[in-house]
């Protein structure tokens, strides 16, 4: 009997296996397969195995998250799970408006539509924002008489109004209503149900993401992604919302964005005329556009969806926070995320969180509110309240001196520095620069050591500096953590200056450690001096306390008149300690502060801490050094 191999699956594995079933066939045992007409029968037998075969594994794949490649199966996996990928977003801005009304304009309020246009210029096109909603106002009167409409905080929407109506039949009174466009901001999406044709009365329903407490009269809808990748809008089958009536006209409009490419807006034209034609129009920016981006893409679902779902529309646990605020806040890179009960001492009831805005944007207040109103408060436990920590920033500098043996490569000294600065950039950006992660010395060596194979050798000189953007001519307390043991004697700043007993002084910080500091541990702590950047001379010898095993510095009453060389920050550095080269965020080493003039007492967790590289440009006559210098010595090796 013949055997059956079933093991292979490329072509000619197939195609061979094929020949040998049939050379086992009596009839075929002799037979010249060779440019025979039966060998093109067995190639298209083999040709069609392998196109099932193939057929049936890409299948297979997009039946799971992890392997799936085509959009359409990776969101549809992620609608099981409750995850809906977002859309793209449109940049927004904050303004103030003042519109002095036309003398005919008589009516005592006046409403900034949803449909007036405002408009900008970036990178020489011409983009069109709009009020995110209809803001509604009294009119109001100045100190010297003059009538006003007076609105605050108004929230601009970059992109172009788009319209979709559909008349619901029988056969869609649950939708969906596709929308498109694949430019949607699904957050601008508005919903009227008009009732019939000649009856213009609308209802609006309102978007819902959960059917807690929906029932067969709420008037709500739900937007999730069809197989094309454009957005729809579905509605209630009359138990998990309200079914649509036959004859009604479903009414939406919604922005179309040009996603990051509005961000950045800091001026724009008003709409003329809003009032008459005498209407005088005054508008203050509050905060430059931004949060624009693109549609999410395949492998952010892939990476979301799973994080989502274990959440289970909760906000319990720091998992949940992350992934419900990620999902929705393209803007934003890294969240943290902890409980006061790790605080010293605890505070308990409360739960903190830092946003990193990726780069090029920013997490605004009105950012922070929509997170806590719309995403984390309806989730979170009764009693708990979230309180937003700006991240901190510890920067790394880097000298690296760089042994290669040149015998063994082309390359020159300088490309060899090349290489070696790029792969330190590369480090930064791809496992530092973010939330929670933490720099390690042993592997940026290593990596170090790998971009040629010439390099025998590495040793790496780090600095910490921490910078602050003082208030100039006013006596304050200024911390500077590093969260990290340090050297003593390695404490130093840019040079400023300051007043001591109203004499102005070009200083320069050091610090000297107490008696008790020796080596090799060098625990204990020591003061924080002032002296002269020219000749060194001493002007305040207690300036403020240093720890060398937490690497706090607190400057107890620091008047800074100005900085030198157009800085605009204060800057203190200090060397890591030999046993302290990783450097580290994750462990929460809490600051307790009584705020000078008030009662509240802060808890300052140093799990907000971001580390970034140094990339300063050195400025010597003002003591600022590089923040990576790179040198490559040639070494002949003997053997």
């Amino acid at each position: 009997m013949a055997t059956k191999r079933l093991t292979e699956l490329d072509f000619e594995g197939i195609r061979r296996n094929l020949r040998l079933y049939l050379q086992d066939q009596e009839q075929f045992q002799d037979y010249d397969f060779e440019a025979s007409g039966l060998s093109v029968l067995i190639d298209l037998l083999a040709y069609n195995t392998h196109y099932n075969a193939i057929l049936a594994h890409m299948t297979a794949n997009e039946a799971f998250l992890d392997s799936a490649t085509k959009r359409s199966s990776v969101s549809s996996i992620a609608k099981t799970m409750g995850y809906t990928a977002r859309s793209a977003r449109a940049a927004r801005a904050t303004i103030n408006l003042t519109v002095v009304p036309d003398p005919t304009y008589t009516s005592s309020s006046f409403t900034l539509l949803r449909s007036a246009v405002f408009t900008t210029t970036l990178n020489g096109k011409r983009l069109n924002f709009y009020p995110s909603k209809d803001y509604f106002i009294n009119k109001s009167l100045l100190a010297d008489g003059t009538e006003v409409f007076y609105f605050e905080n108004v929230v601009l929407v970059e992109g172009t109004i788009v319209n979709n109506s559909e008349l619901v039949e029988a056969t869609n009174r649950q939708g969906p209503v596709l929308m498109a466009n694949p430019d949607v901001d699904t957050t601008t999406v508005r919903c009227r149900v008009q009732t019939s044709l000649t009856d213009i009365n609308v209802v609006t329903y309102n978007f819902s993401d959960t059917i807690i407490e929906a029932g067969a009269t709420s008037e709500i809808f739900f937007i999730e992604e069809a197989l094309n990748g454009f957005y729809q809008v579905a509605f209630g089958d009359g138990i998990i919302g309200k079914k649509l009536e036959i004859g009604s006209v479903v009414r939406l409009d919604y922005i179309a964005t040009n996603a990051e490419l509005g961000n950045g807006a800091k001026v724009f034209t008003p709409p003329a005329n809003l009032t008459g034609v005498n209407s005088t129009v005054t508008l203050n920016l509050v905060t430059t556009s931004s949060g624009g981006a693109a549609q999410e893409s395949v492998d952010s679902i892939r990476y979301s969806a799973p994080r989502f779902n274990a959440t289970k529309n909760r906000a319990v646990t720091a998992n949940d926070y992350k992934s419900l605020i990620l999902q929705n806040n393209p803007n934003i890179k890294s969240v943290a995320v902890w409980g006061g009960e790790n605080n010293s001492p605890p505070i308990y009831g409360k739960v903190f969180v830092s946003l990193q805005a990726r780069e090029g944007l920013v997490v605004t207040e009105d950012d922070k509110t929509t997170i806590l109103r719309d995403f984390i408060a309806p989730r979170q436990p009764v009693a708990i309240t979230t309180e937003f920590v700006d991240p901190e920033f510890t920067y790394i500098g880097i000298i690296a001196s760089v042994d290669f043996d040149s015998k063994r490569t082309r390359l020159t000294s300088g490309e060899i520095e090349t290489s070696v600065l790029g792969e330190i950039n590369s480090y930064f950006n791809t496992s530092l620069n973010s939330l929670e992660a933490n720099f390690y010395y042993s592997k940026l060596a290593a990596n170090i050591v790998n971009t040629s194979p010439s390099i025998v050798g590495v040793n790496l000189s780090l600095r910490l500096q921490k910078r602050n953007t003082p208030t100039f001519n006013r006596s304050l307390k200024y911390i500077f953590d590093f969260n990290n043991k340090i050297n003593p004697y390695a404490v130093s700043s840019n040079f400023f200056t300051v007043n001591i007993n109203s004499k102005t002084y070009k200083v320069v910080m050091a610090d000297v450690p107490d008696a008790t500091v020796i080596a090799p541990s060098y625990s204990g702590a020591g003061k924080i001096i002032l002296k002269t950047a020219q000749g060194g001379e001493i002007v305040n010898p207690n300036a403020g306390t240093i720890n060398y095993d937490t690497g706090k510095i607190i400057l107890t009453d620091l008047t800074v008149v100005n900085l030198l060389s157009a800085s605009s920050t204060l800057n203190v550095s200090a060397t890591p300690h030999e046993t302290a080269k990783d450097i580290r965020t994750e462990f929460l080493l809490p600051v307790t502060e009584i705020v000078p003039g008030a009662a509240a007492v802060l808890a300052k967790p140093s799990k907000n801490v971001i580390l970034s590289l140094d990339k300063t440009t050195a400025n010597i006559p003002n003591n600022i050094f590089a923040g990576v210098t790179v040198t490559a010595n040639a070494k002949v090796s003997d053997s």
